[in-house]
């Protein structure tokens, strides 16, 4: 003996291939489909003339697919095969995008089967699917139907495994019509047609009443005939009828397919053997059973118009037929409607009756349809299809597979429930903000104040008041501090390259301007009163030489050329700030800090410069001495200055605040000297006339004069 062919029951195949296997026997299964035979570790010697499971389940996905079904419910019989073809069906039908949203567990046991069919059944409606796969031997689906039937369930499609598409048993149930539209896949039959005369000549059995053939209409399809017990007193001579119904039926599947493995077996014989096409043999080789082994696998040869060839898992694949029942006068007919091989689908979907109202093809999708910026879940079977998820911050649904949100792209964001991504908002300083509105209403008041005090100047420009506020210098000295207003309106709105270049420079060297005008003025004042009369010739060339106007010009040209050199060397830039993932902050970034800092300092070295000659002139004549109100808007500019570098050398200049606070700052230190210097004397100008005269000013002069004299006695 080389090799044993049978036999088709599973069980039975598990149990004989694993003796075989001690005695190194091959075995050639004409019937055994189970998923498990394709483990070549666990069976090493066991081929299979029939397809695996695997190729019915892709055929029964692809039959899904074809009519664009998305949400299906599966049933499945409680054998360890029947769960692992279940499992294995849901992984590929999640990979396929079909959703298994219920899976229900049949069993054969006649105490718990109706009512846990009559669950299943239930289960089934309630998941509201319309297409249900039903996995199992014919015994079991014979009492799923029979459940089905009694539970009026009507309309549905049902999905069907070769296990029990041709069974008329399962046909005959009465009602079974009205449950819906059956569709199934069966191995594809090959007709012997040696065979008929076989059985015309030796065929006798008497069929039993209760399983009859379900008879395939047309003369290409088949039918299956279930296995018989006979006893051979009830055995007799077939009729005719007989005889045609036994030659239609589902006997085609396993004669061809072991009469196939007979073949193979022969075939791989006739290759060791090295037989030739006169069919000589070396006959008297010695050889082991075991070395068929290999020589099998490379067996290809014509046998009835197919060719037979095993596959890398042991298993023979011909393709499968695409039937469906068609019910009419109470009989139930199976009809081919296409075929499936190697994963493609022919379908005349034309021939199908759909059990809908209209005739159509039903529709299996979710009943629940996600809204916009939504997923479907995926957390269980029965929640796979129905139930939405929304995507989280910072992701979005995949257009191509509508189950997962992606991250955004580095530099966008999303809200949660969004359906894309967006750029981030550029934000700046503008009038909406309150703290900004606020500002630009302080700024615009200094501005008219100055142009009032501008004004009022303008109009008493020859009173002694104004002469002794500096004259021509008091105008200069306004028109830096407007100068310093307008800057303040360059911090508000979107900033650009030109504006952050030009702000900070055009504000140090105007509040340099004013500062050093209000110094000049200040020097000029204590060297007339107190140091004229001992340095005559300086006095004398300061006069000449405008010596007021040289120092104003060269400490700006000073302030300028360090402006100059901070645009040169380290410029302010516009700067993206991110606040966060949805926001971004255009501001002015400084350049190097030292850049800001020079300028400073020196408005600073001018004001400490003000502060001495304040403090010096302060017993001068109170038309001249403004010591107090003098000293007082220098601190509000140390302290100002002072804070803000603090705070914008930890921050390192970023943020909102750090912008809203420098342009503050500027305008603390425009009204410090506006409320210090200007103001005063336009309320002298103009509700102290008399104070604003000739003669009251020398007469202050002289009360100075004569104080000197007596404290200098």
């Amino acid at each position: 003996m080389v090799a044993v062919v049978g036999p088709d029951d599973v069980d039975m195949t598990l149990l004989t291939s694993r003796v075989l296997t001690l005695y190194h026997l091959p075995l050639i299964s004409y019937g055994a489909k189970d998923q498990r035979f394709s483990d070549a570790k666990l069976f090493p010697l066991l081929f299979r003339m029939v397809p695996s499971e695997n190729h019915q389940i892709f055929g029964i996905l692809s039959l899904i697919q074809a009519f664009d079904w998305k949400w299906v419910s599966a049933v499945g019989s409680g054998t360890k095969s029947s769960r692992k073809a279940i499992q294995t069906l849901i992984a590929e039908a999640s990979a396929r995008g079909i959703c298994v949203t219920y899976q229900g567990v049949m069993t054969g046991d006649d105490e718990i089967a109706k009512i846990q069919l009559r669950r299943i059944v239930r289960n089934t409606v309630k998941a509201k699917t319309n297409i249900t796969i039903v996995y199992g031997e014919d015994t079991v689906v014979y009492e799923f139907f029979k459940a089905v039937v009694e539970l009026k369930v009507t309309g549905k499609v049902w999905i069907a495994l070769e296990s029990w598409i041709l069974s008329a048993w399962i046909a005959s149930i009465r009602g079974i019509g009205e449950t819906g539209t059956v569709i199934g896949l069966t191995i594809k039959p090959v007709k012997l047609p040696q065979f008929m005369s076989f059985l015309e000549r030796f065929m006798h059995c008497n069929v039993p009443t209760n399983r009859t053939s379900l008879v395939l209409s047309g003369s290409e399809n088949l039918a299956q005939s279930e296995s018989c017990s006979q006893s051979c007193d009830e055995c007799h001579s077939l009729s005719q009828a007989d005889l045609a119904g036994i030659l239609k039926s589902s006997i085609w599947h396993w004669s061809f397919y072991s009469y196939a493995a007979i073949y193979a077996v022969a075939e791989a014989l006739h290759m060791r053997l090295r037989c030739d096409d006169m069919g000589a043999c070396q006959r008297d080789e010695d050889f082991e059973p075991w070395q068929l082994y290999e020589l099998l696998y490379h067996v290809n040869f014509p046998l009835q118009n197919n060719t037979i060839q095993f596959s890398s898992q042991g298993d023979l694949f011909l393709g499968y037929d695409v039937l469906t029942w068609i019910t009419a006068n109470g009989t139930t007919t199976a009809r081919k409607i296409g075929s499936f091989s190697s994963e493609n689908l022919n379908l005349t979907s034309s021939r199908i009756r759909w059990a809908t109202p209209d005739g159509q093809v039903p529709q299996s999708v979710c009943i629940t349809e996600c809204e916009k910026g939504q997923i479907r879940s995926k957390q269980s079977l029965d929640e796979c299809s129905c139930r939405c998820e929304d995507c989280l911050e910072g992701t979005f649904p995949n257009q191509t597979h509508l189950d997962a949100c992606i991250p955004c792209p580095s530099g966008t964001w999303s809200p949660k429930k969004s359906q894309r991504c967006f750029p981030p908002t550029l934000t700046f300083l503008d009038g909406g903000d309150t703290i900004i509105l606020a500002l630009l209403i302080l700024t615009l008041v200094d501005f008219l104040l100055l142009c009032g005090c501008l004004l009022v100047f303008a109009t008493h420009w020859q009173t002694p008041v104004v002469k002794a506020a500096g004259g021509k210098l008091s105008f200069v000295m306004l028109g830096s501090l407007l100068a310093c207003c307008a800057t303040t309106g360059l911090f508000v709105g979107r900033p650009t390259s030109l504006s952050c270049r030009i702000r900070q420079p055009v504000f140090a060297v105007s509040f340099a301007l004013c500062v050093s005008c209000l110094l000049a003025r200040s020097f000029q004042i204590v060297f007339v009163f107190k140091m004229a009369h001992r340095l005559p010739m300086v006095h004398r060339y300061w006069i000449k030489y405008r010596g007021t106007y040289f120092f104003v010009a060269v400490s700006c040209g000073v302030q300028g050329l360090v402006c100059f050199l901070w645009l040169l060397f380290s410029p302010p830039s516009l700067q993206r700030d991110a606040v966060s993932k949805k926001e971004i902050f255009l501001r002015c970034s400084e350049g190097h800090y030292l850049g800001l800092g020079a300028v400073l300092a020196y408005i600073t070295l001018l004001c400490g410069a003000c502060f001495v000659f304040a403090f010096w002139g302060r017993k001068l004549p109170k038309n001249y001495s403004e010591a107090r109100l003098q000293t007082i808007s220098m601190l509000v500019f140390l302290m100002a200055w002072g804070c803000f570098m603090l705070i914008y050398s930890t921050t390192e200049g970023k943020g909102r605040q750090i912008a809203t606070l420098q342009m503050f700052t500027g305008q603390t230190s425009v009204y410090a000297i506006l409320c210090t210097f200007f103001l005063p004397k336009c309320y002298i100008i103009l509700f102290q006339p008399q104070a604003n005269t000739v003669a009251h000013f020398q007469t202050c002069i002289q009360a100075y004069t004569t104080t000197a004299r007596n404290s200098a006695k």
